[in-house]
């Protein structure tokens, strides 16, 4: 390896002209495809694509119309029935009818209610807006006292209307929805009442402007970070140019290495660019701290680069390799748009090592040498001090400082044991964010707007014709008010609902008939007669129906009691010949928070494991690699507990932090120690010590700084998650600083290892 090592050393060093040459046409290459680039934020991605229930789900979207596909628009006057906003909702009415992709459209203003009196039992409630009181007060008490419109168009207390917008489902991806929303934001300015807007089509498009807007939020911060951190630790132009043209090169690489692979840009590949820059910079920070160290030594540019690459290429090798691992290990998770992010995470740091080598030391070999003034200034500094008292601490009390590390993790235990693996979906949004607070009122006010979906089915092994048949609909009516009670769901509709209303005005609104009918041969009638009221609910050949239900935004616990309870309800009651099955997007996208969170652990420990491995063969011992290993814990610990301490929830992207942060930890350590075995060659235990920790720590302080100022930038973000990663990557980091530069070397000074070269 050594030999393999040095040959290409004097390949990039004697040939200078012709690697930049082979850089530039790959960079050129890749570069091509940039301009292909797609996006995809659907949310379905996040879906385990082999799971049966999402399979299920997917199939009775296609089946039944309206599943996910209705933007809940909700709004504040000064009286919602009054005349002159009953006019102002019926040209908002039209308004929002003429927009292109809008399928329908139900208000007050043109919904049709079963009624004993007129000309048809269906009829509007508004053929024209009336200005009498007296007209005004009877549609108000009729649309108040219909259980159908109450938390749906009009809240309990009627001081807050609803209009419901149905979306084309052809129109229902990012691009249609995003174009509908701008229609729809434009009409509102029109009137002035307090809009709030939720509904899935309105989370799905939000959520993704939003992280466009992170996206270019963290864009300019880090830019900035890394030109003040590359400016006041190198000083010199050579210095901030070059690690900027590594991490340049290598987002263009890994963007048109992921076009090229037929790869979208989706809900968590946008983060790629960002985590590339941060993370992509340390190998070259690594080997201009060596190269400028070994050049104010030597005085000479060649040896002095040759020194660097012997002495430095490999440990950056492995720590690329490492830290490629974290991000690697995602691939394991069963969900493809999270393979996705790992794999191509791990090839953007693999392509930033690789540029690092074949840009960085040609450049130097072209360029005239750093002024010794600069060298001076570099060598010396803050920097150094602070080392050198870390140098002093380690030596004056190994003993205390291993035994600290070890009871600081007993400690950090008993906080990882309170971590809440349980998390809300609405939870991803600070307080205060209107999408938010609009979810919240719509809670509070008109019974939640997060689908929940029952589907009854029959099977054939049973006696029951169809969903017509009395058992079926006694069945229905008792589970949806089974459903209606439970605390944290809001409206529930289903077919038994229309049948009451119907029942009820065929016998002259008296309340008394506001019950199943008690024959199948009315409820065919009346399905009959009315089949444009029931098509949302009932499949074509009468086998399956819908129960549609509304739910508070809980966490992933409460949502498996309810869904349980549900079914134990359904197991207990249901006919012979029926099946039930609770869905619903709501419901599935809490499931898939749990299955990546447990398969993101999952990935750490995957990760954990094949690193160690790679120790193993790095220094072809057991006990290096476990010694390699043990001050990395401690940060992993510190990170738990802080979850746990804070009653920060585990959801995805805290998970995913294990995994990732201790690939980019580990990197220090390696650093470390090989620099250690290097230094033991020539001197005793101590003084190897004291030299490797001198030689390394500035590095290792100079990258630890720029990760934690790049993922403190990701705090930036609308998102509670996205600011968490940051945040616990940024304590895991600093923590895995410390205890390199203190733990580890104390360790090695009681255990005295013997390392293989």
């Amino acid at each position: 390896m050594i030999k393999t090592l040095n040959k290409c050393i004097h390949i990039i060093l004697d040939y200078p002209k012709i690697v930049l040459s082979f850089l530039f046409a790959v960079t050129i290459f890749f570069g091509s495809y940039i301009s292909e680039i797609r996006m995809d934020f659907s949310i379905e991605q996040l879906f385990s694509q082999d799971d049966p229930v999402v399979e299920r789900f997917l199939t009775l979207r296609e089946e039944f119309d309206g599943v996910d596909n209705v933007i809940y628009l909700f709004y504040k006057s000064d009286n919602p029935f009054s005349y002159e906003n009953l006019i102002k909702n019926r040209k908002m009415v039209d308004s929002f009818e003429s927009i292109n992709g809008v399928s329908s459209v139900s208000s007050l203003t043109n919904i049709e209610l079963f009624t004993e009196s007129g000309e048809y039992l269906l009829s509007p409630v508004y053929n024209e807006i009336p200005r009498s009181p007296d007209s005004l007060n009877l549609a108000q008490k009729q649309i108040m006292n219909s259980n159908l419109l109450k938390n749906y168009l009009i809240s309990e207390d009627g001081t807050i209307a609803g209009i419901l917008i149905d979306i084309d489902p052809a129109f229902n991806d990012h691009d249609g929805r995003e174009e509908i929303l701008k229609e729809i934001d434009r009409f509102q300015q029109l009137v002035d009442w307090e809009w709030h807007q939720t509904g899935l089509p309105i989370i799905r498009t939000r959520y993704v402007q939003y992280m466009i807007a992170d996206n270019i939020r963290f864009l300019v911060p880090v830019i900035i970070m890394l030109f003040l951190f590359l400016s006041l630790l190198f000083r010199s132009l050579v210095g901030l140019i070059l690690p900027l043209l590594v991490v340049l090169l290598t987002i263009i690489w890994s963007l048109g290495f992921m076009v090229a692979c037929g790869i979208t840009i989706n809900i968590i590949s946008y983060i790629i660019p960002t985590l590339l820059m941060v993370v992509g910079i340390s190998d070259s920070v690594h080997l201009l701290v060596k190269y400028y160290s070994s050049l104010d030594e030597l005085k000479n540019k060649r040896e002095a680069l040759i020194q660097t690459l012997q002495k430095i290429g490999m440990a950056i090798f492995f720590t690329s390799i490492t830290t490629a691992i974290g991000f690697g290990a995602l691939s394991m998770v069963k969900i493809q748009i999270v393979k996705e992010f790992g794999i191509f995470t791990a090839s953007g740091v693999l392509f930033a090592f690789i540029i690092t080598i074949l840009l960085i030391p040609p450049c130097l070999v072209l360029l005239k040498t750093t002024p010794q003034s600069k060298l001076d200034r570099y060598s010396a500094g803050l920097r150094v001090r602070i080392i050198k008292k870390f140098i002093v601490l380690v030596r004056a009390y190994p003993k205390a400082i291993v035994l600290s590390g070890f009871a600081i993790t007993i400690v950090w235990l008993f906080g990882a044991l309170q971590i809440n693996p349980h998390s809300k979906l609405l939870d991803d949004l600070k307080p205060g964010n209107p999408l938010l607070e609009d979810m919240r009122l719509a809670e509070e006010k008109m019974g939640s707007v997060l689908p929940v979906e029952i589907i009854v089915e029959v099977n054939e092994n049973g006696m029951i014709e169809d969903i017509q048949d009395l058992p079926v609909m006694f069945f229905l009516n008792d589970l949806s008010k089974y459903v209606s009670e439970i605390p944290e769901v809001g409206k529930v509709i289903s077919v038994s609902d229309f049948l009451k209303e119907i029942h009820q005005a065929m016998n002259d609104g008296n309340s008394d008939y506001y019950v199943i009918p008690s024959s199948r041969e009315l409820i065919s009638q009346y399905m009959l007669l009315y089949e444009s009221e029931f098509e949302s609910f009932i499949n074509l050949d009468y086998t399956k129906l819908r129960i549609s239900a509304q739910i508070n935004d809980i966490d992933s616990r409460r949502s498996a009691e309810i869904e349980k309870d549900i079914n134990n309800y359904i197991n207990s009651r249901i006919p012979n010949g029926l099946n039930a099955e609770v869905t619903g997007t709501a419901l599935l996208a809490l499931r898939t928070n749990n299955y990546l969170v447990n398969n993101l652990l999952a990935s750490f420990f995957i990760a954990l494991l094949i690193i160690t491995f790679v120790m193993i063969f790095m220094f072809r011992s057991v006990k290096m690699a476990l010694i390699s290993i043990l001050p990395n814990i401690i940060p992993m610990m510190t990170m738990a507990a802080v979850l746990g301490f804070f009653q920060i929830p585990l959801r995805p992207a805290t998970a995913m932090t294990f995994a990732v942060a201790f690939g980019i930890a580990v990197d220090d350590t390696l650093h470390y120690l090989i620099r250690y075995r290097m230094e033991l060659s020539q001197q005793n235990y101590r003084q190897a010590n004291d030299v490797t920790l001198l030689g390394t720590g500035i590095a290792m302080m100079s990258t630890t700084a720029i990760l934690s100022a790049g993922f403190l930038i990701l705090t930036l973000s609308e998102f509670k998650p996205t600011i968490e990663f940051g945040m616990l990557s940024v304590i895991t980091i600093v923590t895995a600083l410390i205890s390199d530069i203190t733990f580890l070397p104390a360790l090695l000074s009681q255990i005295k290892p013997k390392l293989n070269k």
